[in-house]
């Protein structure tokens, strides 16, 4: 979106940059790549014992908080993210988070039951 934008202001007024990057069908393209988002792997593992955690990665950096944050509320959990960006949730969610990124049009591979 360049200077020309006729709902630059528009955005303004509401408060949004409008100025994200998207790629011909629509879809966001990573900030920091210029590629699109489309793929994140899920993965399971045991730690302590008897705790379970499925993790997450290929976010990219500038939305881990946004989709941690979703994820949270979504599935009244817990979780974080680690110092490489993975993004760390707490219980076996692979089947829910499969449907949740695919209902979000990302594809999902991986760990997925």
């Amino acid at each position: 979106m360049g200077d020309d934008n006729p709902f630059r202001k528009l955005f303004s007024d509401l408060g949004v940059d409008g100025t994200g990057k998207f790629d011909a069908d629509g879809v966001e393209l990573d900030p920091e790549t210029g590629k699109p988002f489309k793929m994140v792997v899920l993965g399971y593992e045991r730690r302590g014992g008897d705790k379970v955690v499925t993790t997450v990665r290929d976010i990219p950096e500038a939305r881990t908080e946004e989709f941690l944050d979703h994820i949270k509320k979504a599935f009244g959990t817990g979780g974080t993210v680690d110092d490489n960006g993975l993004l760390i949730v707490q219980g076996d969610r692979r089947a829910q988070l499969t449907r949740w990124f695919e209902k979000q049009e990302i594809k999902v591979r991986g760990q997925r039951d």
